[in-house]
């Protein structure tokens, strides 16, 4: 099983399975497809494998078994279409985990995206937290989520916490070429867009809402090169009707004009999306305007989770970054 970059994870993980102090409830963050469950499947495989050397070995049966994703003993939670956990679900887990393993020493659940769970996160981590306070030896539980702050402190207090790490370009260059079935076009644009996010990768790679925000956003880019209103304007209603391409437009924008301000102060922004982009807007923009502009497209993320009218506040925002120029 490879993991790549997070060499700092792999560190730990290794560290603490080499000298048998096996973490028993582990918490695991990061954005959406940067392989939080990937991060969590690396530390189950560690610490079931047959060889005990502190990470997969990848030949061994635990190994081969968590591998082709039919392990009697690593379980992972469904939720259902809204990412909501039934309390029955989790009840029932816990119950389960009162039995022994099938193979090996150990179990390992996992309950991923409890940041989704928004109307049973908190009665999920209550039912949990008698389990996280006293696991079975034989037990392991692992928790995702986007940030720490979905978590209760007592979850918190009693849980390792592991991060998820950027990775670089050529490692997704590198994963998706291996995947098989994309052109390396198609897989040089992706990573421009979405930097060494695996996940993001695959989504741009494989569907219709990125592709088309991104084109939105390298449009309304090359409208405040030239400072023109139309332009602008005309960008951002390639997503008329779409909100949540929209919405994914401004986040793109956001972290090009933030890639602008850092490359206008003379540091080089990690996996900054259209990092071409960024270049030209900070010799044309200065670090002051392209501060402005990223805080702009933040307010503007809001007002469409606010649930803004989309066309107005097109209209609206068009107006506001073209005074800004």
């Amino acid at each position: 099983m490879k993991l790549y970059s997070n060499e700092e994870n792999k560190r730990l993980i290794s560290l603490l399975t080499a000298k048998g102090r096996e973490p028993h409830s582990v918490i695991i963050t990061g954005e959406r497809g940067s392989g939080r469950r990937t991060l969590g499947k690396y530390l189950a495989a560690a610490l079931m494998c047959e060889r005990r050397s502190g990470e997969p070995c990848g030949v061994c049966k635990s190994c081969r078994m968590l591998e082709d994703g039919n392990h009697p003993d690593f379980i992972t939670a469904k939720a259902n279409e809204n990412g909501n956990y039934k309390l029955d679900d989790i009840r029932a887990l816990v119950s389960d985990s009162v039995i022994k393993p099938n193979e090996g020493d150990l179990k390992v659940y996992m309950i991923p995206e409890l940041d989704r769970s928004v109307n049973t996160a908190v009665p999920v981590q209550n039912v949990l937290l008698k389990f996280i306070e006293e696991p079975p030896d034989h037990c392991v539980i692992i928790l995702t989520a986007a940030t720490k702050e979905i978590f209760l402190p007592t979850v918190i207090s009693r849980c390792i916490t592991l991060g998820t790490q950027r990775c670089r370009r050529s490692d997704a260059e590198q994963w998706l070429t291996v995947q098989g079935g994309y052109g390396q076009d198609d897989i040089i644009r992706a990573v421009s867009c979405c930097g060494g996010n695996f996940g993001r990768c695959l989504e741009f790679l494989n569907g219709k809402e990125l592709p088309l925000a991104f084109e939105c956003a390298k449009a309304v880019s090359a409208g405040m090169l030239r400072r023109d209103e139309y332009l602008i304007l005309k960008g951002l209603f390639m997503c008329d009707g779409q909100k949540a391409v929209l919405r994914q437009a401004l986040v793109f924008l956001s972290e090009i004009l933030r890639g602008a301000c850092l490359i206008s102060l003379g540091e080089k922004p990690e996996d900054c999306c259209f990092e071409n982009g960024a270049e030209q807007l900070a010799a044309s923009l200065g670090s002051g305007r392209s501060q402005e502009l990223y805080r702009l497209m933040t307010d503007y993320i809001g007002r469409l989770d606010a649930n803004c009218n989309q066309s107005l506040t097109v209209n609206s925002l068009t107006g506001e970054i073209f005074v800004r120029l």
